[in-house]
């Protein structure tokens, strides 16, 4: 599939614009004619995807909906098949934009037990309100591994920002024989489901 097109699109303040799109691997690039400073919007920005059709145009529109304003992208030399086209791979690639991290915590010698009586009682805050996707916790002999997942940075910055506090915790002190790591992900699968990007007919 081709990853740039030649496009006209209209700033969150109304203004209209001609250049290219252009799709990279964590976010898109919209770059005026002459222009070398471009717009980059990150895929984990983008709250939503949809079509617009105006009476005036004779070509849907792309709309692109991020916290900041919703970008507008239409174009004349668009051919068939390349909005929903876009559509799709614009959503395949922010699914593959959330964020996810593994902490580490080394346990003392025959904490496990103790570590799993803390586990039960479940996280020092509210999942649901933390705005992760995804919480786990993995215990091993030696082992407490903490599984996060989040739709952006700022959610996994703040939570991880808080891992030490976790540590120093009189509950864990006498659990804990060394710092926090971050694991690295080496190989990670999942069977992609349907997305929930707005695919609709208008505003």
């Amino acid at each position: 599939m081709k990853t740039s097109y030649s496009v006209t699109w209209h700033d969150p303040e109304g203004e209209t614009h001609v250049g290219h799109l252009e799709l990279g691997a964590t976010n898109l690039r919209l770059t005026e004619s002459g222009d070398r400073n471009p717009i980059e919007v990150g895929y984990d920005e983008l709250q939503g995807v949809s079509f617009r059709y105006a009476e005036n145009e004779p070509q849907p529109s792309l709309v692109l909906y991020r916290p900041g304003g919703s970008y507008v992208l239409t174009s004349s030399v668009m051919e068939a098949g390349v909005v929903p086209e876009l559509v799709g791979h614009l959503a395949e690639l922010r699914l593959l934009a959330s964020r996810r991290a593994i902490v580490v915590l080394p346990l003392t010698e025959g904490a496990l037990e103790h570590a799993r009586e803390l586990a039960a009682k479940g996280p020092p805050f509210d999942p649901a309100a933390s705005g992760l996707t995804r919480h786990r916790l993995l215990l091993t002999s030696h082992e407490a591994i903490f599984e996060f997942e989040a739709a952006n940075d700022g959610v996994l910055e703040a939570l991880l920002g808080q891992v030490d506090l976790w540590a120093a915790a009189a509950a864990w002190r006498d659990l804990i024989r060394g710092p926090p790591r971050l694991a690295e992900v080496a190989y990670a699968w999942e069977r992609m489901e349907p997305t929930d990007l707005a695919i609709g007919l208008g505003l």
